[in-house]
């Protein structure tokens, strides 16, 4: 949805917890080099959505509030979060905190009756985590939005339009991989994830998953909210979806930077990266050809961050679920509990649905 088809109506009051890196940066250039400037953070993008204005930030640093106010001007400044929801009458929250610490800001905003959440990924950290942040926004009527990006992303879209169009036939098989030193199993490694399950379009059904050499001990999330590498290593898996497609997952620190999915199906392929996309096309007599041609355009892409922000606006008026939904969500993180749960049974496979328990 662009932002354009939520133009005029109603202005929305937003706020924002966590302030560093993608809570309030800059419009960015250098994360896709094939595209113009766009909004990337939730601040920007809400600066940039007609019907929003930003009226409350939480952090706990107080140069990131200053910060804050050089960049994108005045708002009321809380280092309390439920302060902040006490006060501010929130139409829209941004929860952009570490990947461990959203579960009760998530809860506390559904509570106190905020219409949308737009919640930072991955989900949560633990299943228990993420079945109380679920509980709470469906029995509050909340609508929440996950910010894995690909899904609101045009260039990404694409992609999908064509498999889902049948052009090339069915999706049989997917090979992701995720490289470079930021390939991090729950930082990262849940955007190429919750990618590998948007394209299968189903929901996950077993799944056999080792840790990266040296952390084969690693049962369980302890990480320090996605700073320190170290301290969220990477991950293979073999995952089956319920639908029959298949796929090979690699998040490595060992390999070069890159995020990038094959998509293979009965009569063509699709290679997409963060700036290209080709697709294969299969002649359906022997002796077989295959021909080749980028899909899409560059320039014009809409920001991924700006669709969600109208996305959400959308939903609040007209009902609905988000494409990137909790239960969708809740998908990317089953996985990554998955993949430490067959490494810590000998790398066995593991089968959904998944048992919860406190720890996890």
């Amino acid at each position: 949805m662009a932002a354009s088809q939520n133009s005029s109506g109603k202005t929305y009051r937003a706020g924002i917890i966590g302030l560093t890196g993608i809570g309030q940066s800059p419009p960015r250039t250098n994360l896709w080099a094939t595209r113009h400037p766009q909004p990337h953070s939730h601040a920007s993008a809400y600066a940039a959505h007609p019907r929003t204005e930003v009226v409350a930030v939480c952090e706990l640093v107080p140069e990131l509030l200053d910060q804050y106010e050089r960049n994108w001007g005045a708002a009321a400044r809380y280092n309390d979060y439920r302060a902040m929801l006490e006060k501010e009458n929130l139409d829209l929250l941004s929860v952009v905190t570490s990947d461990h610490l959203h579960a009760q800001m998530v809860v506390d905003a559904a509570v106190a009756g905020v219409p949308g959440i737009y919640c930072e990924k991955p989900l949560a950290t633990t299943l228990a985590d993420a079945d109380r942040m679920l509980a709470a926004v469906e029995q509050n009527g909340t609508k929440i939005c996950v910010n894995h990006g690909r899904r609101w992303d045009p260039f990404w879209r694409q992609a999908e339009s064509i498999i889902e169009d049948g052009r090339i036939g069915s999706l049989t098989r997917i090979g992701a991989h995720l490289g470079g030193d930021r390939a991090m199993l729950f930082r990262n490694g849940t955007h190429l994830i919750d990618t590998v399950c948007m394209f299968a379009d189903a929901a996950p059904d077993w799944l056999i998953g080792s840790m990266e050499e040296g952390y084969e001990d690693r049962t369980e999330y302890r990480g320090d909210g996605g700073h320190d590498p170290s301290t969220d290593p990477g991950a293979s898996a073999y995952l089956h979806f319920t639908n029959g497609v298949r796929a090979h997952i690699e998040i490595s620190q060992k390999t070069l930077v890159n995020l990038e999915l094959d998509l293979l199906c009965t009569n063509g392929r699709i290679r997409i990266s963060n700036t290209e996309a080709i697709v294969y096309l299969v002649s359906e007599a022997f002796p077989y050809e295959v021909t080749s041609r980028p899909i899409g355009g560059t320039a014009d892409y809409t920001s991924g961050t700006v669709n969600a922000v109208d996305e959400m606006i959308g939903l609040i008026e007209n009902g609905g679920e988000s494409v990137s939904n909790g239960r969708e969500a809740l998908h990317s993180l089953e996985i990554m509990i998955a993949i430490m749960r067959s490494q810590a049974k000998g790398v066995e496979k593991i089968h959904w649905p998944l048992a919860r328990d406190d720890n996890a």
